[in-house]
């Protein structure tokens, strides 16, 4: 699990204090770690030492090689309590002669308490150390850190201009919030160029801070920050499942944890495509006024950067630093499929890596809402859909006759269209069985042919449009079915049953 900085700390001094003489620390930033056993050493009586292959190493005298073997060599010349940390020393854990060597140097760390520290940014453990190397993971700066590199920041631009930098304590706390999620240097830069950027800050400035943080974590094609332009109003339909977020809306507020509630976990959105789950996934950031993280699983898993279980460790650790927020899985089957994680295609790069995302959705402590879509649910592993994953699973069915007369009207709306003009009861019976996408399509395909020959939009272009479409509910009949039937008594519905009503409403008086 990802840990604070103080915990850290804590598990680290257990770490040393019950033998633990190999540590693998998973960082991108040196010199936070070395700091860190700069800081804890002198209570163990040790010094601190390194290595690195450009420089080998460190108080070795001259003509110390920087060969990786001659930081072992250094290690055993050393008789007293002593630190060592290699940087980077990951890519030759793959040498038989050096992993051979760890083994036999071991008993020698222990007679003289001396350890060894790991650095590196990617997590390489061969089979031969599992049982020796302990690992941990340095967390991104937390806000009190940040909060301490602004201020080095502004006292740095205070002397070289020889004027004071005025930001109330109000935009300093905004700041260090939309810093959130970065390494300490590329916060210290981000708030540099900031200040340089614009001299008087204030708040309005803060996008430049946020633009700069989306384009450094674009660079890592690990989480995406989404710009969010949907509302729950842009939802037609979908009544009991947009009832049930409204009333979560304040559920991240100190309030709430005062009355004793828990942070919301997360939601599963399963249904029909093109219904509107991703669209209420949108829409949830800005109904609860949180910023939207996609989580694409194609890059995670799919990147040759580093192992899938590494990417998904530090997609984790990056939304948690930037709590509370809403992360959106879109299709998550898609990346974990029962056949990729359990069935006969599984992979055991992936499978790690969701084992290791099941363990997180279960036990994080940081407020990072969860919200997840589905088409399928026989490629879902069952691992995902059990209780306590998520808060609820919503079922999202075709829409009824109520809900796409609702759905027509607000794309009508959002192509500058008076609804009152159309025939919407009318519009909303001629297309049954069709999602929301399909019948947004049919209106841009009115639309066009509208366009083409000159004059304005109507009914029966659209009605047109839809008998010349065959929705997605009569070629995949059988699966829509399917989806109906394992979701009757396992899920929520996201809509009302109104079919009684729905039969009612339609009589004369449909507008033209």
């Amino acid at each position: 699990m990802i840990k604070a900085m103080k915990e850290l700390e804590q598990e680290l001094k257990l770490l040393i204090q019950s033998g633990h003489h190999l540590i693998y620390l998973l960082s991108f930033e040196e010199d936070r770690a070395q700091a860190l056993l700069e800081k804890l050493a002198p209570g163990f009586s040790s010094r601190v030492s390194s290595w690195s292959i450009a420089r080998g190493i460190e108080h070795a005298g001259a003509g110390a090689q920087p060969e990786p073997n001659s930081a072992l060599a250094g290690v055993v010349k050393e008789k007293d309590p002593t630190w060592f940390i290699l940087f980077d020393f990951h890519p030759y854990l793959e040498d038989p002669y050096l992993v051979r060597a760890l083994r036999e140097l071991y008993p020698v760390l222990v007679q003289r308490k001396q350890f060894i520290f790991i650095v590196a940014p990617v997590l390489r453990i061969p089979l031969e150390l599992e049982k020796e190397i302990v690992t941990l993971e340095l967390p991104l700066p937390e806000a009190a850190d940040l909060s301490r590199i602004l201020e080095g920041v502004i006292a740095g631009l205070e002397k070289s201009r020889k004027q004071p930098v005025k930001l109330e304590p109000s935009l300093q706390e905004k700041m260090v919030r939309a810093g959130l999620g970065l390494t300490q240097r590329e916060a210290q830069r981000v708030f540099l160029r900031a200040l340089i950027e614009h001299p008087e800050f204030r708040e309005v400035n803060l996008d430049a801070i946020l633009f700069q943080k989306k384009q450094i974590i674009r660079q890592q094609n690990l989480l995406e920050f989404y710009q969010v332009s949907e509302h729950l109003e842009e939802v037609g339909g979908l009544d009991l499942l947009k009832g049930w977020l409204k009333s979560r809306s304040k559920a991240f507020s100190e309030d709430a944890r005062k009355y004793g509630l828990p942070a919301p976990r997360g939601l599963l959105l399963l249904g029909i495509q093109g219904c509107g789950k991703s669209l209420c996934a949108k829409a949830v950031s800005n109904l609860w006024k949180l910023p939207l993280l996609r989580f694409d699983t194609s890059l995670i898993l799919g990147s040759y950067q580093a192992p899938p279980e590494v990417n998904i460790r530090r997609a984790m650790q990056l939304a948690e630093s930037i709590s509370p927020c809403v992360l959106w899985i879109d299709e998550i089957e898609k990346g974990f499929s029962a056949q990729l994680v359990s069935g006969k295609e599984a992979s055991g790069a992936v499978a790690r890596a969701f084992a290791g995302f099941l363990v997180w959705l279960q036990e994080r402590r940081k407020a990072v809402y969860v919200i997840a879509t589905a088409n399928s649910i026989t490629e879902l592993p069952p691992e995902l859909v059990r209780k306590g994953r998520f808060d609820e699973i919503f079922f999202v069915d075709l829409p009824k006759v109520h809900e796409r007369e609702e759905i027509f009207a607000i794309h009508l709306t959002k192509r500058g269209r008076d609804p009152i003009n159309f025939q919407l009861k009318t519009l909303a019976e001629n297309s049954e069985g069709f999602s929301g996408s399909e019948i947004e399509q049919s209106i841009i395909s009115a639309m066009y042919q509208a366009f083409t020959e000159g004059r304005e939009l109507n009914s029966p272009d659209i009605i047109k449009a839809l008998s010349e479409t065959v929705p997605l509910s009569q070629t995949m009949e059988e699966r829509v079915e399917e989806l109906r039937t394992w979701a009757k008594d396992r899920a929520r519905p996201a809509s009302l049953d109104t079919k009684l009503s729905d039969l009612l409403s339609f009589g004369p008086g449909d507008k033209k």
